[in-house]
């Protein structure tokens, strides 16, 4: 699968039931995704995988991540679109 076409299946998977995770997961989709490297683009898919719950307090700053992987992730993200230094 290209990533062209990876990024297309995860569109549907963006879409969640909180706007502040919506609005995170969507920049990050369409701005970064496909320049990422295939193990950042493995890790936004795991994190995919997460509770609404969880990545709306991690992507608001109130919990971080058990998973040192993901939580580095997390922070990367944050920092490419901007939230956070």
């Amino acid at each position: 699968m290209t990533p062209e076409e990876k990024k297309r299946r995860l569109v549907w998977q963006c879409r969640r039931g909180l706007k502040e995770t919506d609005v995170v997961l969507n920049a990050y989709l369409d701005e970064h995704f496909l320049t990422a490297t295939a193990e950042h683009q493995a890790l936004f898919e795991r994190l995919l995988a997460c509770q609404d719950a969880d990545m709306f307090e991690w992507f608001t700053g109130r919990t971080v991540p058990d998973d040192r992987e993901l939580d580095a992730f997390v922070r990367h993200m944050l920092a490419l679109l901007g939230r956070k230094d």
